[in-house]
């Protein structure tokens, strides 16, 4: 395909970014390599096939795609689509996003979590980096672009920003990255976050490089622990953050039906982690409420991580009933559009933990949760837990699933793939047969 430029969108220090037209008459941008004349080529482009390739491998709706590419042109060049703008447009005409920057903010964390899932750093998180799409739909997201600080090891280092060989851009770099770019980490990332959410939310968002950052109300203890100067004081990863955040931003009252839901609820509310008779009669609340959920919300809203980490630990036998009632509460119910994140962070943890019984319970509870609320992000959550990588058994344990749920699979996979832009060849193999050839 053969592109016209119609005009220049931005400079950087190695690269131009330009709107062009395709053959067919739809709009792109072009970003093209632009090596200084006082720098040496061949490193330059090294790191440019880097950030194509990189890039290219990552099909996500957070995450902007590589449309078109010739490396081998001089100088090389890729293609995305065109953007209505950055966040830092909005943001310089409101910081505060209209009062309401979680559709930005859960997005971001959304294209981080998957760079982080497949290996990668991001290394320059900023708002100038965080472009608005707009669908065909009219539906707009925020995605992930400027790939030319992500790495994979110290031998993948690369940057193409204006802020030269040593990478990342000083006001949102961790301060790890300030000494030494190679100790860069997914927490580094966290740390650019959070500086991220400083400038949002402060009404005065003057502030020093790799500074410890907090503020007044619910989001501040986010902000500061996020931007520790110690890496490993900061959120271990994308999903802790999620939840701490959707905390903060969440204005969110326990009303209660009964006395006796209050008590279960309060025992999960507690600085302390229930003991084994209260779990005990944790669970004996919801299992007598198994054939009505919708009474135990306030149960499942208060179970943390970290109960289930606990749970695990000490009182592993309850990990399999806990879990399968929690998968059949996704199944079942409807949600907030955010919340089914935090519902899909604490299902992978019940996967990751579980025996295959639960396991297959919770493939198929993020299949439904997901194509039931159009939730992107759940609907990958599912495609990891049965896609190839998974263990045969495993495939044939979501089948039989399945089957007894009597679930109509050619449908929701038909939803997932028109959803996300996957296809049956992203399901293991025992999956794939199920589905009939027309699908």
């Amino acid at each position: 395909m053969t592109y016209t430029t119609i005009r220049q969108l931005g400079r950087g220090g190695f690269g131009v970014v330009e709107l062009v037209r395709a053959d067919d008459g739809s709009l792109y941008a072009k970003k093209t390599l632009s090596v200084p004349t006082h720098m040496e080529p061949a490193p330059l482009v090294a790191r440019f096939h880097r950030e194509v390739k990189y890039q290219s491998a990552i099909a996500h709706e957070n995450v902007v795609r590589i449309i078109d590419h010739d490396l081998d042109a001089d100088p090389p060049w890729f293609v995305m689509p065109f953007a209505q703008g950055s966040l830092q447009d909005e943001m310089s005409l409101d910081r505060s996003l209209g009062g309401d920057p979680r559709k930005a903010l859960f997005d971001i964390l959304s294209g981080l979590e998957e760079i982080h899932r497949r290996g990668y750093l991001h290394r320059d998180l900023k708002p100038a980096n965080v472009l608005q799409i707009t669908d065909e739909a009219g539906a707009t997201r925020y995605a992930l672009s400027d790939f030319g600080l992500m790495a994979v090891g110290e031998d993948g280092v690369s940057t193409l920003t204006p802020s030269g060989m040593g990478g990342g851009t000083p006001l949102y770099q961790a301060p790890e990255c300030a000494t030494n770019f190679k100790r860069a980490t997914n927490r580094s990332d966290i740390y650019s976050f959070g500086a991220l959410l400083y400038d949002i939310f402060s009404s005065n968002p003057r502030r020093l490089p790799h500074d410890e950052l907090t503020l007044p109300g619910e989001v501040g203890p986010v902000i500061e622990k996020c931007t520790k100067r110690s890496g490993h004081r900061r959120y271990k990863n994308v999903e802790e953050l999620r939840d701490a955040l959707f905390a903060a931003l969440t204005t969110f009252e326990f009303t209660f039906s009964s006395g006796e839901e209050e008590a279960v609820t309060k025992l999960l509310t507690s600085a302390q982690f229930p003991n084994a008779e209260e779990w005990d009669h944790i669970l004996e609340f919801i299992d007598a409420r198994e054939n009505n959920l919708t009474s135990c919300a306030n149960v499942f809203r208060a179970l943390q991580r970290e109960h289930i980490l606990h749970i695990n630990a000490d009182h592993s036998d309850l990990l399999l009933p806990l879990g399968k009632h929690f998968a059949d509460y996704c199944r079942k119910f409807s949600f907030d559009f955010d919340y089914c994140d935090i519902l899909a962070s604490k299902a992978q943890m019940f996967y990751d933990l579980g025996d295959i019984q639960l396991k297959s319970s919770i493939a198929v509870a993020m299949l439904q949760l997901g194509t039931n609320h159009n939730r992107w992000f759940v609907e990958r959550k599912f495609l990891t837990m049965a896609g190839n990588d998974i263990e045969r058994h495993l495939a044939e344990r979501i089948s039989v699933e399945l089957d007894v749920l009597k679930i109509d699979f050619d449908r929701e996979i038909a939803h997932v793939c028109r959803s996300i832009s996957a296809t049956p060849a992203d399901l293991h193999e025992i999956l794939r047969g199920k589905l009939s050839s027309d699908a």
